[in-house]
This record gives C-alpha cells, structure tokens and sequence, in this order.
C-alpha cells in the first residue's frame, strides 16, 4: 500500500518508530517468553536444565541462520518490506504453536522454526527505520525501537505471560501472547513503504562489490566478536536468570515475574537513553562504559542470590547489556559500509553474534547440571566484560564526535605552533 507522505517526511519517521516499537517488542516476546513460561513447563515435559540450554541454542541457531541468509536476499533484490511482513506473520504462527508441544523434541523443533522466522525481522526492520531516519537521529530511533524490548518483553512481558499461565496454563500463555503479532504483521503491512531503490543502491551503481568485502571492515569484525559474547551474554540472562529465581532465590513464578517486569520498568530509561549518550558522545565510549557496567547483575546474583541487594543489582542492571544491541548490531555497521552492504552486514553480525552465542548458553546449561545453576551467572559475568575488553578496538563512527575530535586536535596543533 502506497502512502501520500513520502519515507524522508518527519510524520512518517514518527509512525514508523512507533510501528516498529511496538512489533519488535511483541515479537521479542514471541521468543523470550520461553523463559518465563519454562519454569511451569519443566514438571510437565520433564526437562533438565541442559535441556532447557538446548532449546534455547537450537532457537537461537535458527535465528542466526536465517538473518544472514534473507538479509543477502534483500541486498539482492532491494526488498525489505514483504520479507519483513512475511518474518512477522510466520514467527506469530510458530510460537503459537509452541503450545502444542508435548515433548522435549516438539518443543525444540517448533521453538527451532520461531529462530527461523524472526532472525530476519530485526535487520530489516532497522533499515526501513535507518531510511526514514533524519540526520542525527538514527541512534536515537533505534533506542526507541529497541525500548520496545524493554517495554514490552521485559517490563509487560513477565506479568501478562506468568499470570496467563496462573489463570489458564502454559498452552495458552503461548497462544495469546502471539495475537498482537499477528495484528502488528498487517499494521506494518497497511501503513509502511517500501525503502526506495535509489537509497538502497545509490552506492552499488559507483562501485561493484562482494559481500565478502565487509570483512575489511575492521569494524564489522569487531562487531561479530562483540556480538559474539554480547548474544551469549543477553540470552544466558534471558534463559536463566527467571529459572535461577525460581529454584536457587526460591521465589514463586508470579513473584519472579514481577522482578523481571521491574528489571524492564527500570531499563526504559536506558534503552532510549543509552543509544542517545552514543549520538552525543560516541558509539564506543558508549559500549565500554555500559558493558562494565552490565556486569553487576550477573554478579549480583551469583555472590547475593537470595538477597535484596542482589535483586536491586538485577534491576537496575540486567538489562544493560540488552539496550547496546541497536548499537553493535546496527548503528555502528551502517556508519561503517557502503549502503549496499547494510542488511548483509547487520545480519552477518547478528548471525555470528547469535550462533556463537548460541554455543555460550546451550554450554552453560550443560556445565549448569554439574556445576549448579549458579554457574552460568558467572558466565554471562564474563561475556559481558569482553564486550567492553573488545570494544576499544573500534573505529568510532560518530560523525558528530569525530568532527570534535577533529577540532579539538587543530586547535591544539595551532596552539603549539603559536
């Protein structure tokens, strides 16, 4: 459907962030709600903590496989908008179907085809908002996408799944929550446009180039290993973290669910604002400071886990490592390659970071069963202090900033010759 406003006007950047705030905080929910629904399907299918890791790998392997995979498929054909809509309405269908699982190897298989679907969602939602987006705005506009995440997922999330499985039962928890999926798919259908052709291959028809090129980019390699331990970092927390409170802090499925909503309360803030410091500030200081950050909640878990102090460290923390995602994923990559290399790029780096990733949790689970639950916090602890270890190895690509680094040095060249 054509609109009457063209991508670059103001209103139509407005309306398609809040389009795409809300789908890919309901559609992350498709997929984290897993977690908080583990807990009451542990009894019933009989699972082990390994495997628990293990549907959670097998799901994110699905996810990366397809990112890369459709994102060289967009770059080819210059489609960004049926390939969306198509990702949306399939990943809906598949986590509602989740409910129908009654076995470890359903479960996998199904939650396995919901990676699949969504791995293409969150690049080429980010182009559509990077196309739209007004100089100077795109980190602000993925914060906002991404605090749908925080909203959503992680503050809404755990009260609407947990209590839908205390009033009817983990089947129609899964159900439910993929209903406004569902919608989202054809509001992004009726009143999105497609990204323009020019903008997508402006770049292409002055220079020919191989995908392969984007690793020359020392930036994109960095971003892969930042990704890397980024991924496994966000999806221990995710996987784990609402288990851990409901066997090692002994709490009960609703009350962890109120923590975890508090978490995402706590995390808007930051999920818009962190992304916003890096278009002031720069994209790799940014990284650094918050990585080392994020580290606290893991920790305060591991050394505090029935403690207040240890919750307060989660809250206010655990979703740190979460609200950098738009800027290793996205905003550093598109700052660095040619235009016609974007998706291939974000979903190159989204593949490897969730893949890799992927390893670093089903690992942990399996270390969990000997080790104890308690384990896998360090894990994360560690991931998420080298993504602050490795992020000073990046190039900023803040124009703004590196324009000031620019004249800060002129002027004290010409400072020295006076």
């Amino acid at each position: 459907m054509k609109n009457q406003l063209s991508n670059s006007s103001r209103l139509y950047e407005y309306r398609l962030v809040i389009l795409i705030f809300f789908a890919w905080g309901f559609l992350f929910l498709d997929r984290s709600a897993l977690s908080y629904i583990i807990p009451a399907m542990v009894g019933d299918l009989e699972l082990t903590t390994g495997q628990v890791g293990q549907i959670n790998m097998w799901q994110t392997i699905g996810f990366a496989i397809s990112g890369p995979i459709i994102g060289m498929i967009s770059d080819k054909t210059g489609k960004r908008k049926p390939l969306l809509i198509a990702a949306i309405l399939a990943t809906a269908v598949f986590s509602a179907l989740s409910g129908l699982a009654n076995s470890y190897h359903s479960l996998l298989i199904i939650r396995f085809l919901v990676g699949v679907c969504e791995g293409p969602i969150y690049p080429l939602a980010m182009l559509m908002i990077a196309s739209a987006s007004s100089p100077g705005r795109f980190g602000r506009n993925a914060g906002i996408v991404n605090a749908g995440v925080a909203v959503i997922a992680v503050a809404l999330g755990p009260i609407l799944v947990t209590q839908t499985i205390s009033m009817l039962n983990w089947h129609w928890a899964f159900v439910i929550i993929s209903i406004p999926s569902l919608i989202l798919g054809l509001l992004v259908y009726l009143f999105t446009n497609e990204i323009s052709p020019d903008k997508i291959h402006q770049t292409e028809q002055k220079q020919k180039t191989s995908f392969t090129d984007i690793f020359k980019y020392r930036n994109i390699v960095l971003c892969m290993l930042i990704a890397i331990f980024g991924m496994g970092g966000i999806w221990i927390f995710y996987s784990y973290v609402p288990l851990f409170l409901t066997s090692v802090g002994q709490m009960s499925i609703e009350r962890m669910g109120m923590i975890m909503s508090a978490m995402g309360l706590l995390g808007i803030l930051t999920t818009i604002g962190i992304p916003m410091f890096s278009d002031y500030f720069g994209r790799k200081k940014t990284l650094i400071i918050f990585a080392l950050l994020g580290v606290l909640a893991p920790l305060g878990l591991y050394f505090f886990p029935v403690s207040t102090f240890g919750i307060i460290l989660l809250m206010l923390f655990g979703g740190m490592l979460g609200t950098l995602t738009p800027i290793f994923f996205n905003v550093i990559p598109q700052e660095t390659v040619p235009p016609h290399l974007t998706a291939t790029s974000v979903a190159i780096i989204i593949g490897v970071g969730e893949i890799f990733g992927s390893f670093i949790v089903g690992g942990s689970g399996a270390l969990a069963d000997v080790h104890g639950l308690s384990f896998v916090m360090i894990v994360s602890a560690i991931a998420t202090f080298l993504v602050a270890i490795i992020s000073f190895g990046l190039i900023e690509t803040n124009q703004r900033v590196k324009k000031s680094s620019i004249s800060t040095v002129t002027v004290e060249k010409i400072a020295e010759t006076k």
